[in-house]
């Protein structure tokens, strides 16, 4: 498969990092949430900071494309894979820890956001609940400005940690942090490290009682039991993708395995066997739809990776 071919000598290279994991020819459906999608040249899970900058630098001078795999939510990787390399910060990039009294977090961009609201929740910070069910990392959520009604990314992020394309580190304090909706102005191919969160002291029953709520209004309204990548489409101004899918009669429409929740318009679900291609045509029917009968351009909330081919 194109998407499994990398160059020898840079193979070598990867195969001898100090500080880094490497796997050969991986089929990403196994590391996406959708669980679709096709081969990836190369898995990179650098365990330490000298590893990613090393692996990073290598991969720079060879011109060759990379991106941060996070847990692999709002992601869609296309059935004829990348050959672009992937790179994993889980085992490397997961610390959390307290910095100061005040409320103060320093957690890594790999750090799942369940284990993140958890330790959050042990220690008595507020100010995270809204994240309460969002799969993926916090470099993910950070990226993209992660949230819901009762709360964003952009309201508790003091500072984030970059590293730059030429391989240097740069500490972005809150003045200097462009947010905006579903999304985080960042230097061109800068890879988030980790954040310094500023959280609330709180009981931790009235943390519970919060997150409680949220995952309920979550399991209401969102399919929950299916593989999805969560919500595919930006809200556009003043309005809902979900309601305007709905209202083009889309919802429920199935091709193949894949699926438009019946429960929720904006998601789409895999029933078994869906393919990255089935995942696709339906976003492409919802986008012309729309278009046709509102004139709205839906905007996607997820990023599409790879070749859209079948192998």
């Amino acid at each position: 498969m194109w998407g499994m071919t990398l160059d020898p000598q840079l193979k070598k290279q990867l195969q001898h990092l100090d500080g880094v994991e490497a796997d050969w020819d991986i089929i990403l459906a196994g590391h996406t949430s959708l669980r679709v999608g096709g081969p990836v040249s190369c898995l990179l899970r650098p365990l330490d900071l000298a590893g990613l900058q090393t692996a990073v630098q290598v991969l720079n001078q060879k011109h060759h494309p990379y991106f941060i795999l996070g847990r692999g939510t709002n992601l869609l990787v296309q059935d004829g894979g990348t050959k672009a390399v992937a790179i994993s910060l889980e085992k490397g990039f997961s610390q959390v820890e307290c910095i100061d009294p005040t409320g103060r977090v320093k957690a890594g961009a790999g750090l799942r956001l369940s284990r993140l609201l958890r330790f959050c929740l042990q220690q008595g910070l507020s100010g995270l609940e809204f994240i309460a069910g969002i799969p993926g990392s916090l470099g993910g959520a950070l990226r993209m400005n992660a949230g819901t009604h009762a709360g964003k990314m952009a309201d508790v992020c003091e500072a984030v940690y970059l590293l730059l394309s030429d391989g240097t580190l740069k500490k972005l304090m809150r003045t200097k942090l462009s947010f905006s909706y579903r999304r985080l102005e960042l230097p061109p191919a800068a890879v988030v490290l980790g954040a310094e969160l500023l959280l609330t002291p709180s009981s931790r029953e009235q943390i519970r009682q919060r997150i409680r709520s949220l995952l309920e209004v979550r399991k209401e309204k969102q399919p929950w039991q299916l593989p999805s990548a969560g919500s595919v489409f930006k809200n556009p101004p003043g309005d809902f993708a979900g309601r305007l899918i709905e209202a083009v009669g889309l919802k429920g429409v199935r091709i193949g395995d894949a699926q438009i929740s019946p429960k929720h318009a904006n998601f789409i679900v895999n029933r078994g066997r869906a393919r990255a291609s089935d995942v696709h045509a339906l976003i492409q029917l919802a986008q012309e739809k729309v278009s046709e009968e509102f004139g709205v351009q839906l905007e996607l909330e997820i990023e599409v990776v790879g070749n859209n081919y079948n192998s």
